[in-house]
């Protein structure tokens, strides 16, 4: 039994997609403010939250913000906002994924799907204990980063994290932008390049604080993780050296 919270203050919109997660198989709660949405969240545990952006008490950014402080629970944004500032900031935030509307609720539910699917399934871990880098330190065993000199692992997302094992287990690799999307996301990116790269902005200013150039971006393209492990061989050059 899936539970997902329906926060949206609009209330045909709210009682359709209650309608359209009933329909494949999902358990709905709709709360219509953010202090309605925080009592359901303190009554019970849900599995993911559709969130709105703009409600009538506070922004549902303040509401991810909350709920991020507390629970891991995968968030998805939905507004009539398309603009690049607002997905950033939903994103940094701590959504998961943002959809513009109106919604097509078949790709909703596939994104939900996906998401849901993501949470399941563990991270990859093919090489377990430290694995040690210029800078910080991945730690597998407890699925965590540490920056060199402090004790306190880094506060990562739970895509933060699996972002960065993916380039771990990839260096010196182009890494497309839809091919980041699918095997983090586990679904077709559909032209969204935005949510991949503000993910990585996040994940860029959480390991790498001094700039190093950990994660390059190839513009137009994706990324290079390009340092190698201090505990690993040296690094292969990248399709001799031809970036597209």
């Amino acid at each position: 039994m899936i539970k997902i919270l329906v926060v949206e203050d609009e209330p045909d919109l709210s009682n359709i997609i209650r309608l359209h997660l009933k329909r494949a198989g999902y358990v709905p709660t709709t709360a219509f403010t953010c202090a309605e949405a925080l009592e359901r969240l303190a009554a019970e545990s849900f599995d993911l939250i559709i969130l709105d952006i703009v409600l009538p008490d506070q922004q549902g950014t303040e509401l991810c913000t909350i709920v991020r402080a507390k629970s891991p629970c995968p968030i998805i944004f939905t507004s009539c906002l398309d603009d690049s500032q607002t997905i950033i900031h939903a994103l940094q935030s701590g959504g998961d994924d943002y959809m513009v509307k109106p919604i097509n609720f078949d790709e909703m539910l596939a994104r939900i799907e996906a998401i849901l699917r993501r949470h399941r399934t563990a991270p990859s871990l093919p090489q377990p204990g430290l694995r040690e880098y210029p800078g910080f330190s991945i730690d597998t065993d407890h699925h965590c980063v540490l920056l060199a000199g402090q004790e306190q692992p880094v506060a990562l997302s739970s895509i933060e994290y699996e972002l960065l094992l993916y380039f771990a287990d990839h260096p010196n690799t182009l890494l497309l932008y839809n091919d980041l999307y699918q095997h983090i996301w586990k679904a077709d990116s559909a032209g969204d390049t935005r949510t991949v790269m503000v993910h990585i902005s996040n994940l860029r200013k959480k390991v790498d604080p001094n700039h190093t150039g950990i994660i390059q971006t190839v513009r137009g393209a994706g990324y290079i993780f390009n340092s190698a492990p201090h505990n690993a061989a040296q690094p292969v050059p990248i399709n001799g050296g031809n970036l597209l």
